[in-house]
């Protein structure tokens, strides 16, 4: 059989919505209809060949589409990769401090990083803190507490080591501090320009953070200021900023209020239950690298997660300043803005609906 192949449609001309038609006009005559003519001529069914023909171009026309649903999305390291590099924000060296472990049974190092509040947004404990840390008081305390996704205690219980001199007491108004706030809600309303500007001039759809998480830790509004997770409270017309105890946090230990600890003993958060912490016991820093070496130690088996025999205690090598260092030493970290629209593209990389302490902001480790 023999089939006589017209143009199916014209080879000039097009009317009001006929694109789509003369597009497939054009790829039939030019890809397909020399194909088809060579496979009747070589004894193949005219109708099959004619069905295959049609399902091609149907393709071909279809295949950008398809191709645009099935991009997959990007991975959290590679939004972090495609960040501008201007919105990577150096830590500086005098906010870190470095708790040092002794090794691990397999000779591994055990070393956590600390972030502390810089100066700026913190108070009377962040104070005591340096001062403790450049005293080497924590040298030789113990490790006496791990309660299982809560919290790892370690300091001046139950050694009763004299303290320096000269540590401040705080009160507890320190717990709330007015400068994060100006912060937080200036990083807030410079992301909220950028997305907004990302979304209308570069084809973005970055949604904006409280729609893609929820707050269930008692903050009425939160938000990103400087790299930290900061909450507030409005009560009677007046508003108090706290940093919020996220995993990773720092929190000084202390008896009954008023008493608010020195900041010897520390507690470091391990899990999100301790978000109960956020206005009753503060936050000085954050572990930033090595958490997991103060997380992965053997549950106390005690009320409360507390060690029940001093053997179990893990001693504490060192805590020093970085700035204190040799300067081969001092680690450098860099962290990304919270005025950054990769920051809500990186937290709803992550499939979102957590609250804000779900997913940490991105913190990484650079050469000199």
């Amino acid at each position: 059989m023999k089939i006589f192949l017209q143009p199916l449609f014209p080879a000039e001309g097009r009317g009001p919505g006929e694109s789509c038609r003369c597009d497939f006009a054009r790829k039939f005559r030019t890809v397909l209809d020399p194909a088809l003519r060579r496979g009747t001529e070589s004894g193949f069914p005219a109708a099959r060949l004619f069905s295959w023909a049609i399902a091609v171009v149907s393709l071909s026309l279809a295949s950008p589409a398809v191709a645009q649903e099935e991009t997959p999305a990007p991975t959290p390291a590679e939004i972090l990769a495609a960040a501008p590099a201007e919105h990577w924000l150096p830590i500086p060296v005098s906010d870190l401090m470095i708790l040092t472990l002794p090794e691990a049974a397999h000779g591994t190092k055990r070393q956590a990083v600390i972030q502390l509040l810089p100066a700026a947004l913190s108070g009377g404990h962040v104070r005591n803190v340096r001062k403790l840390a450049g005293s080497r008081w924590w040298d030789g305390t113990k490790i006496y507490r791990v309660a299982k996704d809560f919290v790892t205690q370690f300091g001046g219980n139950p050694d009763a080591k004299k303290l320096p001199a000269g540590l401040e007491t705080v009160p507890e108004s320190e717990y709330f501090n007015a400068i994060l706030g100006a912060k937080r809600d200036s990083d807030m309303a410079a992301l909220k320009a950028a997305v907004d500007y990302s979304n209308q001039y570069q084809g973005t759809e970055i949604r904006p953070l409280m729609k893609m998480i929820y707050e269930n830790g008692g903050a009425q509004t939160v938000g990103f200021g400087g790299g930290w997770p900061i909450g507030s409270q409005t009560n009677e017309g007046e508003t108090k900023y706290y940093p919020l105890t996220c995993r990773g946090a720092l929190s000084p230990a202390h008896y009954d209020p008023p008493d608010t600890g020195s900041g010897a003993e520390m507690s470091v958060i391990t899990g999100e239950a301790a978000r109960s912490l956020d206005t009753s016991f503060g936050m000085v820093g954050r572990v930033i690298d090595g958490l997991e070496h103060l997380q992965n130690l053997s549950l106390g088996t005690a009320a409360g997660g507390f060690y029940a025999d001093k053997a179990e205690h893990i001693t504490i090598n060192s805590v020093r300043l970085a700035s204190e260092l040799p300067l081969a030493e001092q680690p450098s970290y860099e962290y990304l803005a919270s005025y950054s629209p990769s920051l809500l593209q990186y937290i709803e990389s992550h499939g979102g609906f957590g609250n804000i302490c779900t997913v940490p902001v991105p913190i990484r480790k650079v050469s000199k």
